[in-house]
């Protein structure tokens, strides 16, 4: 068995140079917890696996995507550069083991960039940068048990720990942090004693004991990268590709699982001819993150399916569908698969139904669907979605993540879809929503507002997930793009507490129903700024008798303003969900008055 072995060190100043990484690899995930976990691995001394590499040779570099390991990491990226290696020797490519490679890059030579928790990902102040730094004052015996055999078992046992890459921490009776990338620098032990010096200047009050403790650390960490033989690989010769992607497969279906999409990656990397498969998946993924705003539902699986779905082919996530057929007929309608997908984010982009607003990211697949049958045969700049079929679209999308149809049973409610969609279009190109709900209901897949719908439609929590875009039903407007709109409490939450309730002769056993209703849909509507400002420069009172009969029609409200005082707030409940079910009822039968109701048959 060709097995070799090689220092850290040795191994990194080859990343980027002859060591690279195959088009069929995965993206880089890991989170920052894992790489702390290698290198505390590492400095204890246990094996990290082995790995396994490629040895291409130059007059084969033609048949394979090549790329560089990414080194400054920025999280949620999916992104490696295109490597063009030198013609003069062989590459090597890593077929097992680019996660842990790529951390030990990112450790000690590169940086890790994450976003603030919950923060937007467009803005750029959200991001920081940060370096792997090691605690010199923690060690791995450190315990608080006085035996060693009943001291509890530790996640980490070294301080490592990601840190702002621009400024180190300054040195502490409890911390003196070391930049693990500056042991790249110290290339013997002689220069260990210079830098343990720096460190400790100033330090005047350190014992022996934690000055031992430092160097100890530094010695050690100095030894995993620049001495001990950590990288074990197995490095295979063999040209032809079909047996090395069998390795690969076989390599990586064990540890962390490669996804499906991984392999099937693989498989159309090799086999598309024009395009390459790599980049133009990973630029779509790209965009459909930015705009919809979200990481985690968006990706590869996502596009690969669309590309079945939309071309009529069995979209079950399964190797047997990803025969050469599909695998061409995926290529040759990439550009309009690509084009649709993009419409279809700008429509939900524009709809506000981005982020925790997006609960069934198939939603997306269906409208692009759409977009996709309408606009083939013509020419890609000329595509579009109709404005006035847009907010037909965007009410039956809200009208889907309500009533949860993409959930359980997903791929027969997106079978029926396709149907209803390629029927509807023999003879008109409108979306046909009227018809999508009435199949969909009719195949149990309730879709239509009945009273008990309708019932729970009202008690959605107003500022919840879907509270926005589901008040949003209630209105005829049809520009929702922008921040235009306020979502603001009817009868504000301060004239619902306990005290205000009890003092105007509500009893106690009710206040609790009355505060729960005062948080659902019911209880609230959108107003633009201009009414927002005056919603709240008024006292309530002023403000609800002086709005005018049309402006309460417009956003379904009870015209007896005796209803809006607290004490009878469940009698207001009541008459909002009257006329939010009347309205809802009627939905898609106000907006798309279908000739014909075509029922369509799934087997």
């Amino acid at each position: 068995m060709n097995y070799q072995s090689s220092t850290i060190g040795a191994i990194l100043s080859r990343i980027n140079q002859d060591v690279l990484i195959p088009g069929i690899q995965r993206p880089y995930v890991w989170e920052p917890e894992q790489i702390v976990k290698l290198f505390d691995s590492l400095m204890r001394g246990y094996p990290i696996n082995s790995f396994l590499f490629w040895e291409l040779q130059p007059e084969n570099f033609g048949d394979w995507d090549v790329y560089k390991f990414v080194r400054r990491f920025r999280q949620g990226d999916i992104h490696n550069d295109a490597a063009a290696p030198s013609t003069e020797r062989p590459a090597v490519l890593v077929l097992d083991g680019q996660q842990r490679l790529t951390s030990l890059l990112i450790g000690l030579l590169g940086s890790y960039t994450m976003r603030l928790k919950n923060a937007r990902r467009a803005s750029e102040s959200s991001w920081f940068e940060d370096a792997l730094y090691l605690d010199l004052l923690q060690r791995a015996e450190d315990s608080d048990d006085a035996d060693p055999d009943e001291a509890a078992v530790r996640d980490t046992y070294y301080g490592f720990k990601f840190l702002a890459k621009e400024k180190s921490p300054a040195p502490t009776k409890k911390h003196i942090w070391f930049r693990v990338a500056d042991i790249m620098g110290i290339t013997n032990r002689s220069q260990i004693d210079v830098a343990v010096d720096q460190l400790l200047a100033g330090q005047l009050d350190l014992t022996p004991a934690i000055e031992d403790m430092v160097r100890t650390n530094l010695h050690r960490l100095f030894e995993v990268v620049w001495t001990e033989d950590s990288i074990c690989y197995y490095l295979e010769r063999d040209q032809q590709y079909e047996k090395v992607l069998d390795i690969f497969i076989r390599a990586n279906d064990g540890g962390t699982k490669l996804s499906k999409s991984d392999l099937l990656m693989s498989m159309i990397t090799l086999r598309w001819e024009n395009l390459h498969a790599r980049d133009v998946t990973e630029e779509l993924v790209y965009h459909l993150r930015e705009v919809l705003e979200q990481d985690k539902n968006f990706d590869r699986d996502f596009l690969l399916r669309s590309g079945l779905f939309f071309n009529d082919l069995n979209f079950a996530f399964k190797v047997g569908n990803f025969t050469p057929r599909n695998i061409a007929i995926i290529e040759r309608t990439w550009r309009e698969v690509d084009k649709a997908l993009r419409l279809s984010a700008d429509l939900f982009r524009r709809a506000q139904i981005t982020g925790s607003n997006l609960i069934a990211a198939n939603a997306v697949m269906l409208v692009g669907c759409y977009f996709y049958k309408r606009n083939r045969g013509i020419p890609l700049q000329d595509w579009m979605c109709p404005a006035a079929q847009e907010e037909l679209i965007r009410k039956w999308v809200v009208s889907v993540l309500f009533h949860g149809v993409l959930g359980g049973a997903a791929n027969v409610t997106m079978e029926l879809f396709r149907r209803v969609i390629n029927e509807q279009l023999l003879c008109r190109d409108d979306f046909p929503a009227q018809a999508l709900v009435a199949n969909l209901t009719r195949r149990g897949r309730v879709m239509d507002f009945n009273k008990e719908t309708s019932d729970r439609f009202v008690a959605i929590d107003g500022k919840g997930r879907l509270g926005k875009p589901a008040i949003s039903l209630l209105y005829d407007r049809t520009d929702w793009s922008g921040e235009h709109w306020v979502l603001t409490q009817i009868v504000p939450s301060y004239r619902l507490d306990d005290d205000r309730l009890s003092s105007v002769g509500v009893p106690i056993s009710e206040i609790p129903q009355f505060k729960s209703w005062g948080s659902r849909l019911a209880n609230y509507i959108l107003l633009s700024q201009e009414d927002a400002r005056e919603y709240h420069q008024l006292d309530f009172e002023d403000w609800i008798s002086s709005r005018s009969d049309a402006w309460l029609k417009e956003h379904l409200l009870p015209s007896n303003f005796a209803l809006y005082h607290e004490r009878c707030f469940l009698d207001f409940i009541e008459a909002r969900t009257n006329l939010i079910c009347a309205r809802m009822s009627s939905l898609f039968k106000l907006l798309d008055e279908e000739p014909e109701i075509q029922k369509v048959q799934v087997v």
